[in-house]
C-alpha cells in the first residue's frame, strides 16, 4: 500500500479533528478568501466575521470533505453566499432607514402645515368677530364660506360694488389685527 501525499494527510487530520489539518486550510485559504469577500462587501470587518463564519460551517461538516479542490469550492461558496446576503442586510438597513425618512419627511411637514394652518384660521376667525356686522357677514362668506362676490351680492341683496367695499374695508381692518406687529391681538 503506498504512502498517503501529504495533502491527502492534512485532509484526514482535518476530518479527524486535527489541529494541524485545520490550521493548513486555514493559512492556505484564508488570504484568497479574504480578498474574495472584500470584492462584494467593501468592509474590512464584515468581510473577516464573513471569513471567520464560513471557516465555522466548515469545520462542523469537516467528515464530508475528501479533496482539497472540495474543501476550497465549499469555503469559496460559503463566502461568497454570507457575501450576498450581508449586501442585502445593507440594503435592508439603507432602505429601512431611507423609508423611515421619507416616512417622517411626508407626514412631518402635513402636520406642521396643518397646525399652521389651524393658528391661522382660527387667528383669522378671532379678528372677523371684530369686523363690523355686515363687514363680517361679507368676509365671512367670501372667504370662509368661499363664494363668490356676485353669490353674496345675491344672497345679501345688496350690489356687486358694496360687496367689493365690504371687502376691501374687512381687509383694511384685518391687516393691523392679523400683523406681526399687531402681534395677532385681536382688541380694537
Amino acid at each position: 500500500m503506498s504512502p498517503l501525499s501529504p495533502i491527502h494527510e492534512l485532509i484526514t487530520a482535518f476530518k479527524e479533528g486535527r489541529e494541524e489539518g485545520f490550521n493548513y486550510f486555514f493559512n492556505s485559504c484564508y488570504k484568497p478568501l479574504y480578498f474574495f469577500a472584500s470584492r462584494y462587501v467593501k468592509d474590512v470587518h464584515a468581510a473577516e466575521d464573513i471569513i471567520t463564519e464560513s471557516f465555522i460551517k466548515l469545520w462542523d461538516k469537516r467528515e464530508i470533505f475528501e479533496t482539497e479542490a472540495g474543501i476550497k469550492a465549499y469555503l469559496y461558496k460559503t463566502v461568497y453566499n454570507a457575501s450576498v446576503r450581508w449586501l442585502q442586510n445593507q440594503q435592508r438597513k439603507t432602505f429601512h432607514l431611507s423609508s423611515y425618512t421619507k416616512q417622517n419627511d411626508i407626514t412631518e411637514q402635513p402636520y406642521l402645515n396643518n397646525i399652521i394652518k389651524a393658528e391661522t384660521i382660527s387667528n383669522l376667525h378671532k379678528a372677523i368677530t371684530h369686523l363690523p356686522s355686515q363687514c363680517r357677514t361679507v368676509f365671512t362668506k367670501l372667504f370662509i364660506e368661499g363664494k363668490s362676490v356676485s353669490e353674496t351680492a345675491q344672497e345679501m341683496n345688496l350690489t356687486i360694488s358694496t360687496i367689493k367695499n365690504q371687502k376691501a374695508r374687512g381687509i383694511k381692518l384685518l391687516k393691523p389685527l392679523l400683523s406681526p406687529a399687531g402681534g395677532g391681538s385681536t382688541s380694537t
